[in-house]
């Protein structure tokens, strides 16, 4: 549900989108710094034992081995170096890292781009042999409620717009609390058994002893056997016209 209110509010999720972004940036320059300083250790460390073997050289009188330390500085600095790679966890971090950062790079493309621009993208994203939506076959003209007598009145009008009878259509009527939970599911039979084509058929829903509890309620349509019917809401173009 939070997930889904996220997704909903685009400030909001520009915001996650930036928090996320500055975390992982944070968390990179962290492990470059982290390299960084180990190299710096590495390379005092091996000017440190260089310069020992140097007073230890100067000291015993000997030329020829006072000038052995200076030829084998880059040999041992890069033992040095190898010798204290990142392991394997920290190397699959900063892959882990880069992927993220990809992630939201993209997402974030997504948030700033015109609706219109990223259902053009997912149009063209959809394999070429996907079947077809299916086709609707009823209009749903009318859905209105009232509370009378203390009783919750929910009717709503329907139009046959397939070439074809359609018979036993059942309304599928779900309630829901103010909270936006699932509170009742009512299958409710229109006023007739068979809708000819082009023909239009009634259901109504009378809830008994009504308090307010719901907030809202949503339909859709089946046949009498379980198979579900698509259907076309013509509402708004029925009240523009």
């Amino acid at each position: 549900m939070a997930f889904r209110s996220l997704l909903n509010d685009p400030f909001l999720l520009r915001v996650v989108l930036l928090a996320l972004g500055v975390i992982l940036g944070a968390l990179a320059f962290f492990l470059r710094w982290r390299k960084l300083q180990r190299i710096r250790a590495a390379m005092a460390e091996s000017h440190a034992v260089a310069e020992a073997q140097e007073e230890t050289a100067a000291s015993s009188g000997s030329a020829s081995t006072a000038l052995v330390p200076k030829a084998s500085l880059p040999i041992q600095l890069r033992f040095e170096t190898i010798a204290d790679r990142p392991s394997i966890a920290m190397d699959l971090l900063r892959v882990l890292l880069i992927l993220l950062a990809f992630l939201v790079a993209i997402a974030w493309v997504l948030v700033i781009l015109p609706q219109g621009s990223v259902d053009r993208i997912a149009l063209s994203l959809q394999p070429r042999d996907m079947p077809p939506p299916p086709q609707e076959k009823i209009a749903l003209l009318y859905l209105g409620d009232e509370v009378k007598d203390k009783e919750f009145h929910i009717r709503g009008v329907v139009q046959n717009i397939s070439v074809e009878p359609i018979e036993r259509l059942d309304a599928t009527v779900r309630l829901y609390g103010l909270d936006g939970a699932l509170l009742e599911t009512a299958l409710v039979r229109m006023d007739f058994e068979m809708v000819a084509p082009n023909a239009t058929a009634q259901f109504h829903l009378t809830y008994p002893n009504y308090s307010a509890q719901f907030g809202s309620y949503s339909v859709d349509f089946k046949l009498r056997q379980g198979d579900p019917v698509p259907y076309k809401d013509m509402r708004e173009a029925r009240a523009r016209s």
